[in-house]
């Protein structure tokens, strides 16, 4: 019984890849090939692999894309403790938010997940937040280790997902009118969470005020305008802990394995990887 539901289970996992994709099973060849792999050497089955696989797909990626993108997403999964479909569409919906190619998955799912560490973000702030302030964080300049910085110091300051995510667009597109009050009071364009934090310390040395702060921003923003401002000492710091950190995401997720449990896990997917 365990090993017809094994091989009915992978294979029907594969005809949704196949389904949704698109794909002939000769055209999926290589991501059948990846999925068994992986499902082999990694706490994830074949099965959950390829369901990984499907949501890229939904996404849109193309399979030589998929492909660059599976094996990071699966360490993203292991380190944060986040089920295979939701990392693949977290991760997938940022990389697209910020213009990057598939190669550039391992960076953004590094930022992501060694943020979880770094922060009070968890997998579900990214779940719930990313989505609201990416796309506009991203038409602005600002790279994902400055958009995740942002995020971070407001989570860090007790703010739930949504709300961070919410005020930190709304400033982003106070700036963005270079002839509002903010863009004029800054004084000079703001392209990253460096040039930002720089801004905001300037402002905290002026001993800047409530009644100051608003007519900068707007009511439902003031809160975290005053948090960057009062936090802006540490946003470029907090932002080069989250930059260049794809060994910390390995280390990340190899620990997580090393108990019995995980070690249990390793053994289940090896025995699913013989069957196949």
């Amino acid at each position: 019984r365990n090993i017809g539901g094994i091989i009915v289970g992978f294979d029907q996992a594969q005809a949704d890849l196949g389904a949704i994709s698109g794909k002939t099973k000769d055209e999926l060849a290589g991501l059948t090939k990846q999925a068994k792999e992986l499902g082999a050497t990694t706490q994830f089955s074949a099965t959950q692999i390829t369901e990984m696989q499907i949501e890229l797909a939904k996404l849109g990626f193309t399979t030589q894309q998929i492909t660059a993108s599976t094996k990071a997403i699966s360490n993203f999964a292991a380190a944060t403790g986040a089920d295979i479909p939701s990392a693949a569409k977290v991760a997938g919906s940022a990389l697209r938010a910020f213009n990057l190619d598939a190669d550039q998955m391992e960076r953004v799912v590094s930022v992501l997940g060694v943020a979880t560490t770094k922060s009070a973000l968890s997998f579900q702030s990214f779940e719930s937040g990313l989505s609201t302030v990416a796309p506009v964080a991203a038409k602005f300049g600002f790279s994902i280790e400055d958009t995740t910085a942002l995020l971070g110091q407001l989570a860090n300051a007790g703010f739930d997902a949504s709300s961070a995510a919410t005020a930190t667009r709304k400033i982003l597109l106070n700036l963005a009118d270079s002839g509002g009050d903010l863009a004029k009071e800054l004084g000079r364009p703001i392209k990253s969470a460096d040039d930002l934090a720089d801004a905001f310390k300037e402002l905290k040395e002026r001993n800047i005020n409530l009644n100051e702060a608003l007519e900068l921003t707007d009511v439902k923003s003031v809160a975290a305008f005053a948090t960057f401002v009062e936090g802006s000492d540490t946003l470029s710091n907090f932002k080069d802990s989250i930059t260049d950190v794809n060994d910390e995401l390995q280390d990340m997720a190899d620990k997580r394995l090393d108990s019995i449990q995980g070690q249990l896990t390793l053994l289940s997917s090896a025995w699913e990887g013989f069957i196949l």
